[in-house]
C-alpha cells in the first residue's frame, strides 16, 4: 500500500521507511496517514485528536464516518501541511463526532449542534449524510454547505487567537471584523430571528458571516482554507502559475470563474458560488499576512 506520511507531506510505501499504517486504517480501513514505528500511539496525526467517534454498531455509520475523517484530514492537511505549515499538538485541539436523536432516535443526546468550543469541535454526524446536509442547505437558504466547509469553519475558531495574536493585529482585525468583544449569544440569536442585513453582500462572504465578528472571521477563514488548497492543486496541474504567488487572489478569482463556467457547461451547480467584494478581499488579506507571520514565528 502508499499512504500519506504527515510529518514529510509526502505519499509513500510504508515498507522499509520505518512507518506503519494508522489503526484506523487497519481496523477499519477509514485512514490513509501514517504513524513512525515505534510512537507510542497507533493513532496518526489526524486521528489521535479524536475525542468521540461513532457507535459503528447502527447501519451505515462507518460509512458516514468515513467522510468525516476524509474532510477532517483534508483540512488538517491544508493548515498543518505545505499550504498553511500551522502546527496542530494533540492536547490543543478534539472532535467529537455525534449523533442526535433528529436522525437516531436510540441515542442520548437530543440535539447537536456542530460547532466549537475551547479547543473542541463537534460535528453532527448528520453532516456527511448527502441528503441531510443537502436538506438543512436548503432550509437555511445557504447555496454552499459541504462536510469539509464544516471542518474548515470550525477551525477558524480555534486559530483565531492563535494567529491574531498580538495587540497590532487584534487592532487590524477590528478595523476589518469589528469588535469581538460583542454580545455574541444575542448576537446570533437576532441573527436567527431576522436574519442577515439586506446588503450583507457588499461586506461578508456569506449571510451567516454578518452574525457576530467571530463568524465572521471563522466564514473568511474557511473561504481562506478554500482558495489556498484549491490554488495548490490547480498548480500542481498546470493551471495557474505558483501558489506562492503575491498575486494568489487575483488567480483565485481568475480560476474561480473559469471552474465556475465549466460546472455549468456539465449542468452542474457552480463549484464557487460566492463574489468577493473589495472588503471581504481585504479580509481574506488581512489572514494570508496573520498566517505568515504566524509561520515565521514557530
Amino acid at each position: 500500500m502508499v499512504a500519506f506520511d504527515p510529518a514529510s507531506s509526502e505519499v509513500r510505501s510504508p515498507a522499509g521507511e520505518a512507518l506503519s499504517p494508522c489503526r484506523n486504517w487497519t481496523d477499519h480501513h477509514i485512514c490513509n496517514w501514517l504513524v513512525p514505528v515505534g510512537d507510542p500511539t497507533p493513532y496518526c496525526a489526524g486521528c489521535r485528536l479524536n475525542a468521540t467517534v461513532p457507535n459503528l454498531s447502527a447501519p451505515g455509520t462507518l460509512l458516514l464516518w468515513k467522510r468525516l475523517e476524509t474532510a477532517k484530514r483534508r483540512m488538517l492537511y491544508g493548515v498543518m501541511g505545505l499550504n498553511l505549515g500551522l502546527p496542530i499538538e494533540s492536547n490543543e485541539l478534539k472532535f467529537h463526532f455525534l449523533q442526535d436523536q433528529r436522525t437516531n432516535p436510540w441515542v442520548v443526546e437530543p440535539h447537536v449542534l456542530t460547532g466549537y468550543s475551547a479547543g473542541e469541535i463537534t460535528i453532527n454526524i448528520a453532516e456527511a449524510d448527502d441528503v441531510q446536509r443537502e436538506s438543512s442547505r436548503l432550509e437555511f437558504f445557504e447555496n454552499y454547505r459541504t462536510l469539509l466547509g464544516h471542518f474548515r469553519h470550525e477551525s477558524g475558531h480555534f486559530f483565531w487567537p492563535r494567529v491574531v495574536n498580538t495587540d497590532e493585529a487584534l487592532s487590524e482585525f477590528r478595523q476589518f471584523f469589528g469588535d469581538e468583544r460583542a454580545d455574541y449569544p444575542g448576537a446570533l440569536a437576532a441573527y436567527h430571528a431576522s436574519g442577515p442585513p439586506p446588503d450583507w453582500q457588499a461586506s461578508f462572504v456569506s449571510a451567516y458571516a454578518s452574525a457576530h465578528t467571530h463568524e465572521d472571521w471563522a466564514e473568511s477563514w474557511a473561504h481562506y482554507l478554500h482558495i489556498t488548497d484549491s490554488i495548490e492543486t490547480a498548480a500542481a496541474n498546470g493551471m495557474v502559475w505558483s501558489p506562492e504567488s503575491d498575486e494568489w487572489l487575483k488567480q483565485w478569482m481568475d480560476l474561480s470563474v473559469a471552474l465556475n463556467e465549466m460546472n455549468r457547461s456539465m449542468g452542474m451547480a457552480d463549484a464557487y458560488p460566492f463574489v468577493l467584494l473589495q472588503p471581504v478581499q481585504e479580509k481574506l488579506r488581512f489572514i494570508h499576512r496573520r498566517v505568515e507571520a504566524s509561520r515565521q514565528n514557530i
